[in-house]
This record gives C-alpha cells, sequence and structure tokens, in this order.
C-alpha cells in the first residue's frame, strides 16, 4: 500500500529538521538582575475593563469571571512577593 505523497513530504521535514546545534544545557548562566520592589495595583481589573465586553455571543455576564480570574492571580502574585520580601511599602 502506498503513502500519500504529502506524507512523504512531511517525514522528510521532519528528517531535516532534527539536525539542530547542540545547547550545553548544564552552562553557567549569567548574573541575575537587580530585583526590584513589587508595588501593589489600586485597581487590578482595570486593564482588562478597558478592553470592553469580551467577544462571546450569547454569553453576557462573563466578564465576571474573567475579573475573578485576574483578581486571583493578582493575590497570588502579591503573596509570593510578601513571601520573597519584595513587597513594595506605602512610600515606594
Amino acid at each position: 500500500m502506498k503513502r500519500p505523497q504529502q506524507a512523504r513530504g512531511d517525514q522528510r521535514r521532519r528528517q531535516q529538521g532534527n539536525h539542530s546545534a547542540t545547547v550545553d544545557l548544564w552552562r553557567s548562566g549569567g548574573p541575575l538582575p537587580e530585583l526590584k520592589p513589587v508595588a501593589v495595583a489600586q485597581d487590578v481589573r482595570a486593564l482588562i475593563r478597558s478592553l470592553g465586553e469580551p467577544p462571546m455571543n450569547g454569553h453576557s455576564g462573563v466578564e465576571h469571571y474573567f475579573e475573578a480570574v485576574i483578581e486571583r492571580a493578582a493575590a497570588i502574585a502579591i503573596a509570593l512577593a510578601f513571601s520573597a520580601d519584595l513587597l513594595a511599602g506605602l512610600d515606594d
């Protein structure tokens, strides 16, 4: 049974693409940048609200779910910054 012409072409492309340069995964990286304090945003939902209503036909009120996800992500980011002692103070 013969393979279709396209399948043979795909196989040739895969074989040609496997000849990439080797990279040393265990090399030492450069110095890390200086850490900056993380400031807490006053309104984390402002960006998503500025985009308008999501383009989802027949699903009114879904922006509540988007806002809930954004608020949760912001809370986790603040907790991580606090745990690493990177949370900016009120005067920063």
